[in-house]
Protein backbone atom coordinates (compact mmCIF):
# COMPACT_ATOMS: atom_id res chain seq x y z
CA UNK A 1 0.00 0.00 0.00
CA UNK A 2 1.41 3.11 -0.94
CA UNK A 3 1.05 5.56 2.20
CA UNK A 4 1.33 8.68 0.61
CA UNK A 5 -1.30 8.22 -2.02
CA UNK A 6 -3.52 6.66 0.21
CA UNK A 7 -2.81 9.97 2.60
CA UNK A 8 -3.48 12.14 -0.01
CA UNK A 9 -6.66 10.26 -0.66
CA UNK A 10 -7.61 10.89 2.81
CA UNK A 11 -7.19 14.51 3.33
CA UNK A 12 -8.98 14.89 -0.27
CA UNK A 13 -11.92 12.85 1.29
CA UNK A 14 -12.10 14.91 4.40
CA UNK A 15 -11.01 18.25 3.36
CA UNK A 16 -13.78 20.25 3.48
CA UNK A 17 -14.78 19.09 7.16
CA UNK A 18 -11.25 19.88 8.59
CA UNK A 19 -11.24 23.18 6.39
CA UNK A 20 -14.10 24.45 8.63
CA UNK A 21 -12.41 23.03 11.56
CA UNK A 22 -9.74 25.71 11.41
CA UNK A 23 -11.49 28.11 9.78
CA UNK A 24 -12.10 30.63 12.81
CA UNK A 25 -16.07 30.58 12.82
CA UNK A 26 -17.22 33.36 15.70
CA UNK A 27 -20.77 31.73 15.50
CA UNK A 28 -19.80 27.81 16.37
CA UNK A 29 -16.77 28.55 18.42
CA UNK A 30 -17.23 27.59 22.18
CA UNK A 31 -15.15 29.67 25.04
CA UNK A 32 -14.00 27.21 28.00
CA UNK A 33 -16.33 27.99 30.57
CA UNK A 34 -18.88 25.35 32.20
CA UNK A 35 -22.16 26.99 30.09
CA UNK A 36 -20.07 26.44 26.80
CA UNK A 37 -18.92 23.19 27.24
CA UNK A 38 -21.82 21.53 28.48
CA UNK A 39 -22.97 21.52 25.13
CA UNK A 40 -20.59 18.72 24.40
CA UNK A 41 -21.30 16.68 26.89
CA UNK A 42 -21.38 12.89 26.03
CA UNK A 43 -20.33 13.87 22.95
CA UNK A 44 -16.63 12.30 21.34
CA UNK A 45 -14.86 13.74 18.51
CA UNK A 46 -11.88 15.98 17.89
CA UNK A 47 -11.39 19.77 18.52
CA UNK A 48 -9.14 22.82 17.81
CA UNK A 49 -8.43 25.67 19.79
CA UNK A 50 -8.05 28.90 19.01
CA UNK A 51 -5.96 31.92 20.54
CA UNK A 52 -7.11 35.32 18.96
CA UNK A 53 -9.06 33.70 16.49
CA UNK A 54 -5.85 31.29 15.03
CA UNK A 55 -5.76 27.42 15.63
CA UNK A 56 -3.20 26.40 18.26
CA UNK A 57 -3.91 22.54 19.03
CA UNK A 58 -5.72 20.00 18.06
CA UNK A 59 -6.83 17.26 20.09
CA UNK A 60 -9.37 14.05 20.82
CA UNK A 61 -11.68 12.85 23.21
CA UNK A 62 -13.40 9.56 23.06
CA UNK A 63 -10.83 7.78 20.57
CA UNK A 64 -8.25 5.07 21.50
CA UNK A 65 -5.61 5.56 23.69
CA UNK A 66 -2.18 3.42 22.74
CA UNK A 67 -3.00 -0.37 23.60
CA UNK A 68 -6.49 -0.35 21.73
CA UNK A 69 -7.79 1.43 25.12
CA UNK A 70 -10.61 3.68 24.90
CA UNK A 71 -10.23 7.24 26.39
CA UNK A 72 -12.97 7.74 28.86
CA UNK A 73 -13.53 11.06 28.61
CA UNK A 74 -15.88 12.99 26.43
CA UNK A 75 -15.38 16.69 24.91
CA UNK A 76 -16.62 18.88 28.06
CA UNK A 77 -14.62 16.58 30.26
CA UNK A 78 -11.39 16.86 28.19
CA UNK A 79 -11.85 20.30 27.42
CA UNK A 80 -12.55 21.24 31.17
CA UNK A 81 -8.49 19.66 31.67
CA UNK A 82 -7.52 22.82 29.99
CA UNK A 83 -9.24 24.89 32.77
CA UNK A 84 -7.53 22.88 36.16
CA UNK A 85 -4.56 23.60 37.97
CA UNK A 86 -3.19 20.09 37.08
CA UNK A 87 -1.26 19.19 33.62
CA UNK A 88 -2.84 16.25 33.48
CA UNK A 89 -4.09 15.53 30.14
CA UNK A 90 -2.35 18.73 29.05
CA UNK A 91 1.17 19.13 29.79
CA UNK A 92 2.04 19.05 25.85
CA UNK A 93 -0.19 22.22 25.44
CA UNK A 94 0.81 24.22 28.74
CA UNK A 95 4.49 23.06 27.95
CA UNK A 96 4.33 24.81 24.15
CA UNK A 97 2.25 27.92 25.50
CA UNK A 98 4.51 29.17 28.09
CA UNK A 99 7.52 28.90 25.90
CA UNK A 100 5.14 30.63 22.87
CA UNK A 101 4.26 33.67 25.65
CA UNK A 102 7.67 33.69 27.41
CA UNK A 103 6.54 33.11 30.54
CA UNK A 104 7.98 31.07 33.30
CA UNK A 105 8.11 27.36 33.45
CA UNK A 106 6.75 28.06 37.07
CA UNK A 107 3.18 29.48 35.38
CA UNK A 108 2.84 26.04 33.68
CA UNK A 109 -0.13 24.76 35.97
CA UNK A 110 -1.88 28.45 36.47
CA UNK A 111 -2.53 28.22 32.67
CA UNK A 112 -6.15 28.23 32.23
CA UNK A 113 -7.82 28.40 28.94
CA UNK A 114 -11.40 30.10 30.54
CA UNK A 115 -9.10 32.85 31.48
CA UNK A 116 -6.62 32.85 28.37
CA UNK A 117 -9.76 33.42 26.16
CA UNK A 118 -8.66 30.31 24.51
CA UNK A 119 -11.68 29.17 22.10
CA UNK A 120 -12.61 25.60 20.63
CA UNK A 121 -14.24 24.31 17.68
CA UNK A 122 -14.82 20.54 17.11
CA UNK A 123 -16.74 18.05 15.20
CA UNK A 124 -18.35 15.16 16.62
CA UNK A 125 -17.94 11.86 15.65
CA UNK A 126 -20.62 8.94 16.46
CA UNK A 127 -20.16 5.50 16.03
CA UNK A 128 -16.93 3.83 15.77
CA UNK A 129 -13.92 5.59 18.11
CA UNK A 130 -11.22 4.32 15.74
CA UNK A 131 -12.20 7.19 13.59
CA UNK A 132 -11.60 9.65 16.26
CA UNK A 133 -8.47 9.01 16.07
CA UNK A 134 -8.01 8.75 12.14
CA UNK A 135 -9.81 12.50 11.63
CA UNK A 136 -7.01 13.90 14.79
CA UNK A 137 -4.28 12.39 12.36
CA UNK A 138 -5.63 13.58 9.63
CA UNK A 139 -6.36 17.36 10.87
CA UNK A 140 -2.52 17.44 11.68
CA UNK A 141 -2.05 16.32 8.40
CA UNK A 142 -4.03 18.79 7.23
CA UNK A 143 -2.32 21.87 9.43
CA UNK A 144 1.57 20.26 8.20
CA UNK A 145 -0.17 20.32 4.88
CA UNK A 146 -1.69 24.37 5.23
CA UNK A 147 1.85 25.51 6.80
CA UNK A 148 -1.02 26.14 10.37
CA UNK A 149 1.34 26.01 13.63
CA UNK A 150 0.46 24.02 16.03
CA UNK A 151 1.62 23.54 19.42
CA UNK A 152 1.29 20.00 18.73
CA UNK A 153 4.17 20.17 16.73
CA UNK A 154 6.53 22.18 18.73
Amino acid sequence: MNGDKKLAGLLEEYKKPLKKLFKYDKSSALTFDKASRSQVQEQKGIFVIFKNKKPIFVGQAGGFMTGYKLTQKDLESKLSQFNLRSDAGTARFRKAYIEQHNLDESELKNINAEEQNLKFQYIKIKENPAMINILEILALEYAKENEIELYNFM
